[in-house]
């Protein structure tokens, strides 16, 4: 499998460097492929819009979906690049790890994080998708889905990477998503790692869509009941700091209220 996803990869290189649409002899070639071997792979590649064949040269391009996961890449490092500084003075400010997610089809991707100074600190697993059916930043973006997207998404419970710990039971998740619909925020306790607890908010886009996640984590030892009711405007405050450089304003009638 990794040696068939490399070989798209090297085939979609070749279109890429391209400027123009080229037949397939000379994407083989390029791509140190056989004839046949380029055409199957092709064949997908238009499949899934990653490439496209015009119908009457028969030649190959760039497909749409490749200027989507451009621009979305671009976008998120935009996120990042503003998120940080406000990211910075949080963990400053509160002394725990704060990260930034993005949802990634039905997974979580951890995206960035500033780490905590303390010697017992928790920290996000960057780059590594996560199921979107455990955590507190999977609540906000399933909070973004419809109903009957939530319940696929959590009977089907897809296996990822890392296996949540303690994750919560179907009835539970449904109702949690639920309630940080209407409240704004989330928070889960000790369910993707043990001992780790986590509060997310939403960032949101100019358009007021949902494009990522700012979470604060941290020992359970350390968050307790307490301390979410303390830590919790704070991460709210971040999170619509960085919203708002991205050019959101926040509703008055949809302020987050404390539960």
């Amino acid at each position: 499998m990794t040696g068939l996803l490399q070989r798209a990869v090297t085939v979609l290189d070749v279109l890429r460097t391209a400027s123009d649409p080229i037949p397939i002899r000379e994407i083989a070639k390029s791509a140190g492929l056989s004839k046949s071997a380029a055409q199957r792979l092709l064949a997908e590649l238009v499949t899934t819009e990653l490439a496209s064949q015009d119908p009457v040269t028969k030649r190959y391009h760039l497909g749409p979906r490749t200027l989507a996961l451009g621009i979305a890449y671009q976008r998120r490092i935009d996120i990042r690049r503003i998120a940080l500084p406000h990211m910075r003075g949080l963990r400053d400010q509160t002394g725990e790890t704060i990260g930034l997610s993005v949802g990634l089809g039905d997974q979580l991707l951890h995206i960035d994080q500033v780490e905590s100074e303390s010697r017992l600190r928790a920290l996000f697993d960057i780059g590594r998708p996560l199921p979107l059916w455990s955590g507190a930043p999977s609540r906000l973006l399933l909070a973004e889905r419809t109903d009957d997207e939530i319940r696929r998404i959590v009977s089907e419970r897809s296996v990822s990477e890392l296996a949540p710990s303690n994750p919560p039971t179907e009835e539970t998740l449904i109702a949690d998503v639920s309630s940080a619909r209407g409240a704004g925020y989330a928070v889960a306790h000790e369910e993707t790692l043990p001992g780790v607890s986590t509060i997310s908010a939403p960032v949101h886009g100019s358009a007021g869509n949902l494009v990522a996640t700012l979470s604060l984590t941290a020992p359970s030892s350390r968050l307790t009941t307490t301390a979410v009711e303390d830590l919790l405007p704070h991460v709210i405050a971040c999170a619509d700091g960085v919203s708002s450089e991205l050019g959101w304003m926040r509703p008055v009638s949809s302020r987050p209220r404390s539960e």
